[in-house]
This record gives structure tokens, C-alpha cells and sequence, in this order.
């Protein structure tokens, strides 16, 4: 007998044995109370956040969807991760993920999420309605470039702490949630979720006071550094070489944070614009309306009007005096998309050399539009995510 449901606390430790068994089996091993402590560690117990396909009462497929909740310059916008995608290695091919993925998916789009994301190959997720798409930048720092780029900089003002204090912790913490754009995260968890996937989190002290905080992996990989002020990068990167002791080491910048973008375009030996994650909309008027409200904080819009079709639904956007508004109308649309085809070019910085051929046939205003308007500034930070 086949069975889809959500799981339920008592089911815990067996969905936990489950992931590490499956994912050990496929590489290397996997032990997810280390990799993710913020869902698996003794403490906690996010059974309900899974979806479990069963036969004969035995885990043969599973899938974690968590919710996390963004706030973007006070506009509150409902994701949700997927993560954990394994199928028993003993019953692959029989269609279960399909099954359970189609069961998830139907669920979360009903509890009223905006959008739901999710890491992969892309054509398996492309069978879900998912795209590659968001924005993500990775800079890469050499100590050719500290030692000739850093030259003035003072770093003996800097420590580099262990972010293990109460103190040290609520402070980066408030910190955080001041942030304009962020996801809601527990204090509770703060830690946990900044040592998601082997990173380990730091506080900045400079002149004796609190600075700022980053977390990175034993390789030198750095998804978040956040700091009070935007002239303590020059100390803090130079301080960082002698911390790591490694000759290279890479931070990401989402694509709203200028003065880190601005800062790293200077003396980053590389950089690379990816896709963040692959994205499944679910409600598309919420969410160009959050991101242009977004962009507008950021750069001044051009004005004008544009209605682009996606799917059935048609959406006119308007900006007026940097301020956007997006309505659903049964006007006709200006262009027309896919919602694969919508991911992408409205949401990825590659996306915006595909809405050239799409906006070929629009007046000179409307094409200005839509070079302003798109790509949007979407991206999902890593140590958020599962």
C-alpha cells in the first residue's frame, strides 16, 4: 500500500536516518545533524515540514518544503525551500517522486505561499513548473589582491571572533533583523541557521565595539558578511587573510546590496552573476510589485505602463513618480510568456537578453521599461535555505 501525507513528530529520528542513508549512498557521507542543525539537531524536530511517500509503512521517498517568511523594506513575502529530494535507492524509477512532488506542491500552493524554490538539475524541476532563475554574486579575493589593493588599510583595529557569546549573539542578531531585506529568522536559530551546510559563524569587533558578522566554510567560502558600517571592508577583508591563513577565499553580495557589490567590484580579483536557486511562482502579482518596490529603494524607475501576459493572466504594471502598482486586468497584453519562460526573463540577470526578442515589437518608452524594470532583484541566501 502507497501513501503521501505529511510526516508527524514521532516520525523524526526515521526521517532523519532516511536522508543520511540516501544521500551517503548517492556521495559522500551525510550526517545531517551536523549539515543542517537549524532542522536536525537534538533539539529540534521539524518532522512536520516533510512530506513522506510510504509503502508497506517504509520511507521510500521524501521531501522537506520549510517556510521562510522575507521582509522587504516592510512587505512581507511567503516562500518556501524545498530540500531533502531522495527516493530509497531500491525503489527508484517507480514514479514516487513524481507522486509525492505533485502531492507537496498542490499542498504548499494551497497554504497560500507566493513562491516556493528548490536546487537541482534543471530539466528534473523543470517537469514541476521550476526555472533557474533569482540572482547571485560570488567574488572571489586573492591575497595578490589584498596585498596590493589593501596597501593603506589598517587591520590591527580588528578581532575575529567566535560567535558563541549571548552578548555577541543578540547583537548580531538585532542587526540582522534590522536589515531592510531579510528573512524572519528565530533567534533561537540564529546561530544553527548561520552554521548551515559546515559554516561557522564570526563576529567583527573593531576599536573594542561590534562591527559585524559573516559565517564561512572550512574552504573559505563566505555566503554572509553583513557589517554596521561600509568602511570597515577594507580592515576586515585585509584581517580576514591573516585569519584564514588561506591565499584566496569568495563572499556572495545579494543583488540589492550595493555597497558591498560596489565595494568587491574594486578589488575582487573575479566575480560571477549566477542564478541563485530554480523558482516556482505562485503568485506573480505579489511578487513583481515586492521587487519593484524593492528596485525602487535602490535606482529610479523609468515611467510608464506595460502589460505582460503570463499563462492566462495578464498583469499591467505601471510606475508613476518612482512608484509601481500592479493590477491583473482582461486588457490585452503587450507580451505574452510561459511561466517557465516569465521565470527566467523577469527574474535572472541573463533572463533580460531573452525579453529583447520577447518586447521587440514595443514602443521606445515601453522598451525602456522593461530594460529598467527586469531583471528583479530576487535571490535566496544560502545559509537560509535547505
Amino acid at each position: 500500500m502507497i501513501q503521501c501525507r505529511k510526516a508527524i513528530p514521532e516520525e523524526n529520528d526515521e526521517i532523519i536516518d532516511f536522508i543520511n542513508y540516501v544521500f551517503s549512498q548517492n556521495e559522500r557521507p551525510h550526517d545531517f545533524k551536523k549539515l543542517l542543525p537549524k532542522l536536525y539537531g537534538d533539539s529540534r524536530n521539524y518532522a512536520g515540514i516533510h512530506y513522506l511517500l510510504r509503502e508497506d509503512d517504509k520511507i521510500k521517498a521524501l521531501i522537506c518544503a520549510m517556510p521562510i517568511e522575507y521582509s522587504i523594506y516592510g512587505n512581507e513575502l511567503n516562500a518556501c525551500c524545498i530540500g531533502m529530494v531522495s527516493v530509497h535507492p531500491y525503489a527508484r524509477s517507480k514514479g514516487y517522486m513524481k507522486l509525492l512532488m505533485k502531492e507537496a506542491l498542490t499542498d504548499i500552493k494551497s497554504q497560500g505561499y507566493h513562491y516556493v524554490f528548490l536546487g537541482g538539475q534543471r530539466q528534473r524541476y523543470e517537469y514541476f513548473g521550476f526555472e533557474p532563475s533569482g540572482i547571485q554574486m560570488e567574488f572571489n579575493l586573492t591575497s595578490d589582491n589584498a596585498r596590493h589593493g589593501l596597501t593603506q588599510a589598517d587591520c590591527t583595529p580588528v578581532k575575529i571572533v567566535p560567535l558563541t557569546t549571548e552578548e555577541l549573539l543578540d547583537k548580531a542578531y538585532s542587526f540582522y533583523e534590522a536589515q531592510p531585506v531579510h528573512a524572519h529568522r528565530n533567534r533561537e536559530d540564529f546561530y544553527d541557521i548561520l552554521s548551515t551546510w559546515g559554516c561557522v559563524p564570526y563576529g567583527i569587533i573593531v576599536n573594542y565595539e561590534f562591527s559585524g558578522y559573516l559565517t564561512m566554510s572550512s574552504n573559505g567560502w563566505i555566503p554572509e558578511l553583513l557589517l554596521v558600517d561600509k568602511k570597515h571592508y577594507s580592515p576586515v577583508l585585509k584581517a580576514l587573510f591573516t585569519f584564514i591563513g588561506k591565499e584566496q577565499f569568495s563572499l556572495l553580495a545579494a543583488p540589492y546590496d550595493y555597497n558591498k557589490i560596489n565595494y568587491l567590484q574594486n578589488i575582487a580579483e573575479s566575480h560571477k552573476i549566477t542564478t541563485s536557486e530554480s523558482f516556482k511562482v505562485f503568485n506573480w502579482k505579489q511578487v513583481i510589485l515586492t521587487f519593484l518596490e524593492l528596485k525602487s529603494k535602490l535606482e529610479y524607475l523609468a515611467e510608464g505602463t506595460l502589460r505582460i501576459g503570463i499563462e492566462d493572466s495578464v498583469y499591467e504594471i505601471k510606475v508613476r513618480a518612482n512608484i509601481p502598482s500592479v493590477h491583473k486586468t482582461s486588457k490585452e497584453a503587450d507580451f505574452s510568456m510561459t511561466e517557465l519562460t516569465a521565470t527566467r526573463l523577469l527574474l535572472s540577470q541573463i533572463g533580460s537578453y531573452g525579453l529583447k526578442d520577447h518586447t521587440a515589437g514595443l514602443a521606445p518608452d515601453q522598451l525602456n521599461c522593461a530594460s529598467s524594470w527586469f531583471p528583479l532583484p530576487l535571490t535566496a541566501v544560502p545559509v537560509d535555505c535547505c
